[in-house]
């Protein structure tokens, strides 16, 4: 496991999420298309290989959390999107305000052909400021 130290080293910033609650997607469509909107919270990853992605974690899931948890996919940057996958545990923290972590799966940007993931930190937000789209819940993603 990276260091504090090595993963700022290695130019890995963590972001903070940019929350957005209150925007309009239907249950049967939880994934927004690009530029569309997130009944949730819009997350922003890290930066790795030159770049970042969004995730949107829907209400509904942090209100009621289905048993077998949820497994998001991020925004669609470098031709290629990450799969992130939260516990009910996790969807049940947030719902509730705590912060939880989680790293993205391991894939290839099709522009520069590195192997990467994302961390993300995850919170239940109001209504301070918009995302850049995001991904949401499977099936789909951006």
């Amino acid at each position: 496991m990276l260091t504090r130290r090595q993963l700022l080293g290695r130019g890995a910033t963590l972001f903070v999420l940019i929350p957005v609650v209150g925007c309009s997607s239907s249950p049967s469509d939880p994934a927004p298309p690009v530029g569309g909107s997130c009944s949730g919270t819009i997350a922003l990853s890290s930066k790795d290989a030159l770049h970042t992605h969004t995730v949107c974690i829907l209400n509904s899931d942090m209100s009621t959390p289905p048993a077998a948890g949820v497994t998001y996919t991020t925004s669609d940057e470098g031709g290629h999107t990450h799969k992130i996958t939260l516990t009910q545990a996790d969807l049940t923290s947030m719902g509730g305000g705590q912060t939880i972590t989680k790293t993205s799966s391991m894939d290839v940007d099709q522009i520069n052909g590195v192997n990467h993931a994302h961390t993300f930190a995850l919170t239940k937000g109001s209504n301070t400021g918009s995302g850049g789209g995001g991904g949401g819940g499977d099936p789909g993603g951006w």
